[in-house]
């Protein structure tokens, strides 16, 4: 808790924090495309693993949350 008031205290804490959340958004946003596409393919093949499809939609569902977090704190971090 210490670091992160002192962190936030100074411009240049500031712009690392927001770097890293940008960094980690971009690792995340790739990370969703490719569970998107997996679910695709597992969605258009001509015999569907159930099993498969759900592991690939909860993995799909952990990555979209995930996203919303780090975007709305990249938002609440440019203000």
């Amino acid at each position: 808790m210490i670091r992160a008031v002192h962190v936030l205290s100074s411009p240049l804490g500031v712009i690392t924090l927001r770097r890293e959340l940008a960094e980690r958004h971009a690792r995340i946003t790739r990370l969703w495309h490719t569970a998107r596409n997996a679910y695709r393919r597992l969605n258009e093949a001509p015999v569907q693993n159930l099993t498969a499809m759900r592991a690939a939609a909860q993995r799909l569902d952990q990555l979209t949350r995930g996203r919303a977090a780090l975007l709305s704190d990249l938002k609440a971090l440019s203000d």
